[in-house]
């Protein structure tokens, strides 16, 4: 692995931040959980934001488009086996309730499922004026900082990485989310 992470700054235009934001009104809100499938919780004091599933069948312009960029860093940094990605997430945190999400990672080792989450994508959705607080970080590593502020930036790391998203104190920070399979981790 030659980089911890990847951030592509601006890789989506305003535009395609815009119909994604468009899209997501079609899709049911809900608070967001911690944990899977069954184990699955909600814990405001550990999380607190909401989301929207996006079906990625229906959303394959999307998922071409973030593949491009996973592709490309996966072929210069990570170099693991990933075929595509199984949900898409678009997740809202509001300042008014102090929107978070605590340290944690993105694999499910316990699994019995033939596939795990290799990579794990966010797209900054929202401009920085948008919101305060807020910032995403990784535990115990660099930091990706205001390289990862603008709209339409993209960060890409393996999914294993443990992160969070401080709270948001003011504003309406929006950001999309996916985790790139592949075959389980060997």
């Amino acid at each position: 692995m030659n980089n911890i992470w990847e951030v592509w700054p601006s890789a989506l235009t305003p535009a395609e931040c815009d119909a994604i934001i468009d899209r997501a009104a079609t899709y049911g809100d809900q608070s967001a959980t911690v944990g899977f499938n069954e184990s699955s919780r909600s814990d405001a004091t550990y999380r607190s934001s909401t989301v929207r599933w996006f079906d990625p069948h229906r959303e394959k312009d999307i998922v071409a488009r973030l593949m491009q960029f996973v592709e490309a860093s996966n072929r210069t940094n990570f170099g693991v086996d990933i075929v595509a990605p199984y949900e898409l997430q678009f997740t809202q945190y509001h300042g008014d309730q102090h929107g978070k999400y605590d340290w944690h990672h993105d694999v499910w080792l316990e699994s019995g499922r033939p596939f795990d989450r290799k990579l794990s994508v966010v797209v900054q959705l929202s401009s920085p004026e948008d919101y305060e607080g807020g910032a995403f970080e990784f535990y115990q590593v660099q930091q990706p900082g205001v390289t990862f502020a603008p709209r339409g930036s993209l960060l890409i790391f393996p999914s294993f990485l443990q992160h969070r998203v401080l709270p948001v104190t003011k504003g309406l920070r929006q950001s999309l989310v996916t985790w790139v399979e592949g075959p389980r981790w060997r």
